[in-house]
């Protein structure tokens, strides 16, 4: 059978479980678009490395795209149409060097101060108070950023102070409460005359009450954080990303409960739920340990250790 054929049929049996498959899909065919003349038993190893080895190729998606191939050729040797499977040695284990962007609390305010300045254009397909308002929501209920682009408005209830999240990344929907704070932005967000559009079933709007796109919402805050002059100051090549707003969510909220006092270990399954983990070890990637968490730890660590008898 040709390569493209067997894609197909893969891809429409992964989806037809229930899966979306999104991105192994997308790697499958760029493969299958590759060897497009050559059968599925004519693939070799070499065929594999090359295709996975283009230039600018990073770690992490590398190892995406191998895990794609591999389950792909394992499920049509587990069905007799493969005696072998074709896949090259899997790349040596790697350290990841991406530390994800904390904004201190200054630098949100310059990047909300920022707002009227980068969408001042009526061009924009954004309006500042749209833009203002999703930055803070970003930022007050740590949601990914596509999950809040795909709200609507019939899954928003302001008078129960809940959102109701609906296929998400790991293919469940879950219910997401709001702070008082919130719910006064989103009421005065969806009051805002001439902004927003009940005719319209997404929550945030485009000015031609048009659901907002990533690429587009990504676009703009590169700009607003170019103007703003939020950058960072480590050696990392990745700037503050608009996602970074979900991690600095988390680390606010431990940093929160140290301060208070509250029993983190007890706290952080709650957290783990709220934000759509499906376990304590996916939140630990969101718990980057910054100067202001780590003398909260240090304290409430010290408060053990000495009783609360040591010296400021």
């Amino acid at each position: 059978m040709k390569l493209a054929v067997v894609v197909d049929m893969y891809v429409l049996h992964r989806r037809a479980t229930g899966q979306k498959f999104e991105s192994p899909a997308v790697a499958l065919r760029s493969f299958s678009r590759r060897y497009s003349d050559r059968s599925l038993r004519g693939i070799t190893p070499t065929e594999v490395k090359q295709f996975l080895d283009v230039p600018q190729t990073g770690p992490a998606t590398w190892r995406r795209k191998y895990g794609a191939l591999r389950d792909f050729f394992v499920y049509w040797r587990c069905r007799g149409k493969l005696k072998t499977v074709p896949m090259p040695p899997a790349a040596p284990r790697y350290t990841p060097t991406f530390v994800p962007y904390i904004y201190p609390r200054r630098e949100l305010q310059l990047l909300l101060e920022a707002v009227p300045r980068c969408q001042r254009n009526v061009e924009c397909r954004i309006s500042a108070i749209t833009l203002h308002t999703l930055l803070l929501f970003l930022y007050g209920t740590g949601m990914r950023v596509g999950e809040a682009l795909r709200l609507r408005l019939a899954d928003v209830d302001l008078d129960n102070s809940v959102i109701t999240v609906r296929g998400t990344k790991f293919y469940k929907s879950r219910l997401v409460p709001l702070g008082r704070d919130v719910v006064r932005l989103l009421r005065n967000y969806l009051d805002t005359p001439g902004r927003w559009n009940h005719h319209y079933r997404s929550l945030f709007q485009s000015r031609q009450h048009k659901p907002l796109g990533h690429s587009q919402l990504n676009f703009t805050f590169r700009r607003l954080r170019r103007l703003a002059g939020v950058r960072r100051s480590d050696t990392s090549s990745h700037q503050p990303r608009l996602h970074d707003l979900r991690h600095t969510f988390a680390v606010h909220r431990l940093t929160e409960w140290y301060r208070k006092g509250a029993d983190v270990q007890t706290l952080l399954p709650a957290l783990s739920t709220y934000l759509g983990h499906v376990d304590l070890h996916s939140t630990q990637c969101y718990l980057t340990m910054t100067p202001e968490l780590l003398a909260e730890a240090n304290r409430r660590f010290q408060d053990y250790a000495y009783g609360g008898r040591h010296e400021q």
